[in-house]
């Protein structure tokens, strides 16, 4: 069964924030906010229902940049489509900690941990850094800890 969700970006000060996971198939993983589209839910209402659950900010003019396909465990079934964004205007206070009680903390851009996250980032976020719209498939190995194969087609306009 495939899932469909959102992943957001919030990028303020050359920094993009990140939560650590504690729960499913990140736990333990550095990431963007995000999480599964509820029914009826555009990937944009998605986008800020998300980030405020997880980070108390309230986002505005999300950039939509385009779908992240993930197949999973070493084979070509899709697994989950995420639709990406990035945010650079938001307001509220960030929470402490995530709802799930994941840290949250801003990285600079230049430092990020990508040791500590997905395999897939490494090759995806530097097209949402500058702004590219694109779409992507990621195919992960047994245990999905690395990325086997991977496309990516930016999009010139959309």
């Amino acid at each position: 069964m495939v899932e469909y969700g959102v992943l957001v970006e919030i990028i303020h000060d050359g920094k993009l924030l990140l939560k650590k996971a504690t729960r499913g198939v990140s736990a333990g993983k550095w990431n963007g906010p995000g999480g599964h589209k509820e029914e009826g839910e555009t990937p944009e209402q998605c986008a800020i229902r998300e980030v405020l659950e997880e980070t108390g900010l309230k986002i505005e003019n999300p950039f939509y940049h385009g779908v992240l396909k993930f197949h999973m465990n070493g084979g070509n079934q899709l697994a989950w489509v995420g639709h990406l964004f990035s945010v650079r205007e938001f307001s509220g206070k960030l929470l402490k900690v995530s709802d799930d009680g994941g840290a949250l903390k801003w990285f600079p851009i230049e430092k990020l941990p990508y040791k500590e996250m997905w395999d897939d980032d490494v090759y995806w976020m530097p097209h949402m850094l500058k702004g590219d719209m694109f779409d992507a498939d990621f195919y992960f190995g047994k245990g999905n800890k690395t990325v086997i194969r991977h496309e990516i087609r930016i999009n010139a306009s959309r």
